[in-house]
């Protein structure tokens, strides 16, 4: 990842937020390269996405974001502006205080404020998965066999951790899911802010659409870096009001993820 030079910002949205003071870069961005403009009138996020892949990522965040903004349930960025030119596509988003929940969980040493975090993150996913989703959000195919097809396409046009074997085995396995929800598509502790041990918002939502709720559910509580304990997914599930089973979580999590 690349930091964002001031010179380099389309004029519009230069324009939009006025007088930028500095630039500052976060840890998070592995798809696009993420600055925080620090300006006059406040905080703002600003991310640039390079190759094909991830310029369609970042529009199709920006249409989730644009589409959901209107729901009350939970705190998702508002989208400011979309600008596209002829290498890159840059998106301008609301600054929320807060680190990830990967790194609160790496310095948190007490165990009672780690599993409130991880219930307060179960929750959460519950009132995403309670709301209403937009309707320029549904599609007519179920969104496993979307997913399997954006999969195949993946794994023949991009790098991906999956492989021929392994999708040939989630084909056969036909996941069905009886009722479809608004899902987040990438509800990982990397897209969950906190400060002062309150979940803040939810970010990146290039996913968002009328899916599996078991998806977000199996990527939520993946034992990363032996971050995510048996514990904190117990919290997690309690927090979210059920839980899933161990085949489900492999499907999903080590599974299909990786093709994504």
């Amino acid at each position: 990842m690349h930091p964002i030079i001031v010179e380099e910002i389309p004029h519009s949205i230069k324009k939009y937020v006025k007088q930028i003071e500095k630039v500052t870069f976060l840890k998070q961005g592995c798809t696009s390269d993420v600055g925080i403009l620090h300006t006059a009138k406040g905080r703002y996020v600003l991310k640039r996405a390079k190759r094909e892949k991830y310029r369609k990522w970042l529009y199709k965040e920006y249409y989730v974001l644009k589409n959901i903004q209107a729901l009350a349930d939970f705190q998702s960025p508002s989208a400011y502006k979309f600008v596209q030119t002829a290498e890159e596509s840059w998106m301008l988003l609301e600054f929320f205080e807060g680190k990830t929940v990967r790194e609160y969980l790496e310095k948190e040493d007490n165990e009672k404020k780690r599993e409130h975090v991880v219930y307060e993150m179960g929750r959460l996913l519950a009132r995403i998965h309670n709301a209403e989703c937009p309707e320029r959000l549904v599609s007519k195919q179920p969104w496993i066999h979307r997913m399997l097809q954006e999969a195949e396409y993946n794994l023949t046009h991009y790098e991906v951790d999956g492989n021929q074997r392994l999708l040939k085995q989630l084909q056969k396995q036909n996941m069905i899911c009886k009722q479809e929800v608004l899902i987040h598509g990438d509800y990982t502790i990397d897209n969950v802010l906190v400060h002062d041990g309150q979940i803040t918002a939810v970010i990146d939502w290039s996913g968002g659409t009328l899916g599996d709720a078991r998806y977000d559910m199996a990527l939520a509580v993946r034992f990363e870096d032996g971050i995510f304990t048996g514990k904190e997914r117990a919290s997690f599930f309690k927090g979210y009001g059920k839980g899933i089973s161990q085949s489900e979580f492999c499907y999903f999590a080590e599974g299909l993820y990786e093709f994504f």
